[in-house]
């Protein structure tokens, strides 16, 4: 009777099978990260945390929340843009999130500086992070 190298290699025990499987099985699923999939879920998030029913402009302020999550702070005319509207359309979406509680801001030298506040960034940890 002949043999082949397969014979000679070792066979995984049941144990080892079984502990594989369970690793598989414990893995954390990591939530896609990338900008669109933040956008959606944030997107998700003002329509049933906010009741924002207008796609136009959750999309804005899904925009200038993913915007001020990667910045510390921006200044108003970097929002409009984040947003990708005009300084009517910013302002009234910019005064939106400060009413939430969602944004703060500070003036420096005649310019106005957004940021999130903390309870915007421990309400926006589970969106992002697609908890």
């Amino acid at each position: 009777m002949s043999t082949t190298p397969a014979d000679d290699l070792p066979t995984p025990t049941l144990a080892t099978l079984l502990s594989e499987r369970i690793a598989r099985r414990d893995a954390p699923v990591v939530p896609d990260q990338s900008a669109a999939a933040v956008a959606a879920r944030l997107d998700q998030w003002l329509r049933t945390a906010h009741q924002q029913r207008n796609s136009l402009r959750r999309n804005c302020l899904a925009q200038m929340l993913l915007w001020l999550l990667a910045q510390p702070e921006a200044d108003t005319a970097t929002l409009h843009a984040a947003g990708g509207v005009g300084p009517r359309s910013g302002a009234r979406a910019v005064r939106l999130l400060a009413g939430w509680g969602l944004t703060t801001h500070a003036t420096r030298q005649r310019v106005h500086y957004h940021r999130l506040t903390r309870a915007a960034e421990d309400a926006l940890l589970p969106v992002v992070a697609g908890a």
